[in-house]
Parts: structure tokens; sequence; C-alpha cells
């Protein structure tokens, strides 16, 4: 009898431990819970007060210029790319805080300068940009009779206009396993061809795609692959192409094969990339890839980089 009531107590005993470690595990549950949602609150108040310090550091520094520039307010356009000298005619229409009567201004940029019209209250003028400008900016003087003032006018965007005005190669590549044996260097992968034009320029994209072999700087394999990358896959502003890839060609110890791709877009223009490199070296394989995009115009002169 005093042995069941034990056992009963026990069983008591174990059922009140089981309800509270269940309490606990909730009490844990919940306290894990909220310890979270305060976390999340806490980040996104501090990411709410940095976006007000941003804002806040943003409409000062657009102040402070505004305030220090020479210029009420300006207007800009762009013309169409010059093929022969690769520049575009950009159109700047300038408002200056004060205005005179013998008040000159005019902009320079590349080497080059253009005087603006004065029409009522703006000056108006046109100056070629180079296309591939790197990183000078439009320099403005305006020339009165109490002297010259210059500003840079570093809101008129004049660098790395081929960027969003010429197709670009955006990532090529090729993948697998290179071999060299019995005198020949083989390749066994894929090709992946990643390219793009601009939303400012739509019309003017890839039209023709030529993979070349090179063998110590001398071209021994020319393979056009236009259809099969314009029917694979393509996008508002581009085009994708992946495939199975295999090359084999002769080859010696100390030789150089590489392979390219040679991309025309509808304005003339060649660009080639190097997506493939083997090099024998000191009896071992080596193998480099240098994804670096040049440009040549249609008589072959290289324009970029």
């Amino acid at each position: 009898m005093n042995e069941t009531k034990k056992n009963t107590g026990l069983k008591i005993v174990v059922a009140i431990l089981a309800f509270a470690l269940v309490g606990c595990f909730i009490w844990v549950n919940t306290l894990n819970n909220e310890i979270n949602r305060l976390s999340n609150a806490m980040h996104s108040q501090h990411q709410q007060f940095m976006n007000q310090v941003e804002s806040i550091y943003s409409n000062v520094d657009r102040q402070l210029k505004e305030e220090a520039s020479l210029l009420s307010g300006f207007e800009v356009e762009y013309g169409e790319i010059d093929l022969n000298d690769h520049t575009i005619d950009v159109t700047v229409k300038l408002v200056p805080k004060l205005i005179s009567e013998d008040m000159k201004i005019s902009v320079s940029i590349n080497g080059r300068s253009a005087d603006l019209a004065k029409t009522g209250s703006s000056f108006t003028g046109t100056i070629p940009v180079d296309i591939y400008n790197m990183g000078e900016l439009m320099l403005m003087s305006i020339e009165t009779e109490a002297g010259t003032q210059t500003q840079y006018l570093s809101e008129i965007q004049v660098e790395y206009l081929w960027d969003t005005r010429i197709p670009s190669l955006y990532y090529c590549d090729v993948s697998g396993q290179g071999s060299f044996t019995d005198g020949k260097y083989s390749f066994d992968g894929h090709i992946d061809i990643n390219c793009s034009s601009t939303e400012q320029t739509p019309d003017v994209r890839f039209e023709k795609f030529v993979l070349v072999t090179e063998r110590n700087g001398t071209e021994i394999n020319r393979e056009d692959i236009t259809d099969d990358v314009m029917n694979y896959e393509a996008y508002p502003h581009g085009v994708y192409w992946r495939d199975e890839y295999k090359m084999e060609c002769e080859a010696k110890e100390g030789d150089d094969v590489r392979i390219y791709l040679e991309a025309t877009d509808s304005l003339g223009y060649l660009h080639r990339m190097l997506i493939h490199q083997w090099r024998e070296q000191n009896g071992a394989m080596a193998e480099a890839v240098d994804a670096s995009e040049y440009i040549y115009d249609p008589n072959g002169v290289q324009i970029f980089p």
C-alpha cells in the first residue's frame, strides 16, 4: 500500500516537473521571440536613423553646392556618336546667377572649347566630348570686366559616355579542363557569353560573334557562332549564351594558345576579349585569363582602353 502511494506520488511529481519543464520551454521561446522582435525593432530604428542622417547630409551637401555654384540652373542634351572622331556632341544651356552685358561664357574639355551664345538670361552652346573620356570634367569659364571665374560642371555627365551608349561584353568565360599530350593542346568544357546593350541606345546591339584561336600571336582558327548566340536566350538589353565547348590544336612546349571572343556591334566597333589562355611553363601547364575588353573602331584602331 505504501509502495503504491509512493509510486503515485512520484508520478505526480514527475508530471508536475514535466509540466513545469514544458512551461519553461514555452517561457524561454516567448522570451527569445521578444528578444528577436526588440532586436529587429532596434535595427529598423537604427536604419531609419541612418537614412535620415544620410538624407540630411545629402540635402546639406546639395545646398552648399548650390550656394557655391555660379549657376542657378542648367540643361544638357546628348547627340549621336560621331564614328569618325568617336565623340558625342553635348549641348549645354547654362543660367548664371549674376548676368552682365559684357559677360562671356565658354566650356572646355579634352582639349576642346566652345563659346556659348547668350539668349535672354541663358547661354547655350555645343561641344564634342570623347566617348572614352575617363575622368575629365567639363570646365566653365565666365569672363567679365571684373575678371574670370571658373567652375567644374560636375553635375553634367561627360565621363564614361561609352558605358551608356555602346554595348559591352559584360561577362565572357570558358570553364573546364585543358590537357597537353602528344604535341596537342585540347580543351573540354563550357563557354559562357553574357553581353548587354544600353537603355539609352537600345538599338545599338551586337550583330556578330566569332571565336578566334591564336597560337603564339598567329590566328589558327576562326569560328562564327553568331547564329548560336543570337538564337539562344535574349533579354531586353542583351543576350546570354552557354554551351559545351571543345577545341584541339597542335602545340609544343613553350607555346602560347589563346582564345578570343570578337563581337561586332551595329556601329561597326569591334569588341575583343581574351576568354582562355594556355601557356606551357617549365614542363607544367599554366592557365590565365585577362578579362579586359578592348574596343577597336571600324578601321582597326584601338580606341579603348
